[in-house]
């Protein structure tokens, strides 16, 4: 059952979580410029640079604490959705990107039923050539489901140039440079989580594409596009937590988690590792440890994928390197 409440005619209040209680409303710009802007209930929290202050167990109850031990906390946004870290910006992945774990445990807990279905009941079957069809059909169909899931093209990640106070963003052939004083972002309401029919709360973090920013091809007179930064189920939290990261990135507020990657943080054989330790103990760590993580961290695993967008080359002219990660 939905916990969000209604409580005037254009104001929605969420669940209270770790201090913040957001607030929902629609919009006249959403209306004019976004898709589906009638029916979007959303709290915009960019333009106006608004700060969410944190409440947790172990921090000064004082009212006017500032919060910024909270950076701690912020440190898992860049470890669950950075793709890296450098001196003058930061990449920080899609929701398509981040949440595909989803669909990869439907489709195991899929094979383990069709595997159930096929023991004790297509055994039973006189058509020998039919049966085999129907179960390889089946074993074939959930195990696309759930791998070909997992390992489809990862799109580019969104690039936050604290350097140049820019945004870059590379979304369905379209180029965007936002000057980050006009980015539009904001936490919105989604009722249309497939499977729940709207009986559970979900939020989602968009990011709006103004056609005006397009560098590539011309979209006067088009909505704006939004851009999944990320979606959980029942909880807003992770999502105002990954808006707090990003505006204090983009704002050069401190402290702030962020690690300078000299290599793409993606998974890999630790060389490293492996010299220090010994490089056949560290071979026959890896390879077993390969469909474990397969199972515990799918999303982070499916970053060996080796379709992937590429950044066009403006954007690297733009950041001044080329950089090419995810």
């Amino acid at each position: 059952m939905s916990k969000i409440r209604q409580v005037e005619e254009n104001l929605w209040v969420g669940p209270e979580d770790f201090g913040v209680t957001p607030h929902f409303k629609k919009t006249d710009h959403a209306i004019k410029h976004y898709p589906n802007g009638p029916a979007l209930i959303h709290d915009p929290v960019q333009p106006g640079n608004i700060k969410i202050r944190f409440d947790f167990d172990d921090e000064p109850d004082d009212p006017d604490y500032t919060g910024d031990d909270s950076a701690k906390y912020l440190g898992e946004v860049f470890e669950g959705s950075s793709a890296g870290g450098h001196e003058g910006y930061v990449d920080m992945r899609v929701n398509s990107v981040t949440n595909r774990d989803g669909f990869f445990y439907m489709g195991l807990v899929c094979l383990f039923i069709w595997w159930a279905f096929d023991s004790f009941a297509l055994s039973h079957m006189q058509n020998e050539l039919f049966r085999q069809i129907l179960t390889y059909s089946g074993y074939g169909l959930f195990f696309a489901l759930s791998f070909g899931t997992l390992f489809r093209p990862v799109a580019t990640p969104v690039r936050f140039h604290k350097q140049n106070q820019e945004v870059y963003v590379w979304h369905k052939k379209v180029l965007y440079r936002i000057p980050w004083d006009e980015c539009e972002i904001s936490i919105c309401v989604a009722k249309q989580n497939e499977g729940y029919r709207g009986s559970q709360d979900g939020y989602q973090l968009n990011l709006w594409l103004n056609p005006k920013h397009a560098v590539n091809q011309d979209l006067t007179g088009q909505k704006h596009v939004s851009l999944n930064m990320m979606h959980n189920m029942n909880y807003h939290i992770p999502l105002y937590a990954y808006w707090e990261y990003v505006r204090r990135y983009m704002t050069g507020e401190e402290p702030l988690y962020v690690e300078m990657s000299k290599e793409a943080r993606t998974p890999g054989f630790n060389k490293k590792v492996a010299a220090e330790k010994g490089y056949l103990r560290g071979i026959l760590i890896f390879i077993p440890a390969i469909p474990i993580m397969l199972l515990v961290r799918p999303n982070f695993m499916a970053l060996l994928t080796p379709f992937k967008a590429k950044w066009p080359k403006e954007v690297h002219e733009w950041t001044g390197e080329r950089c090419d990660w995810h």
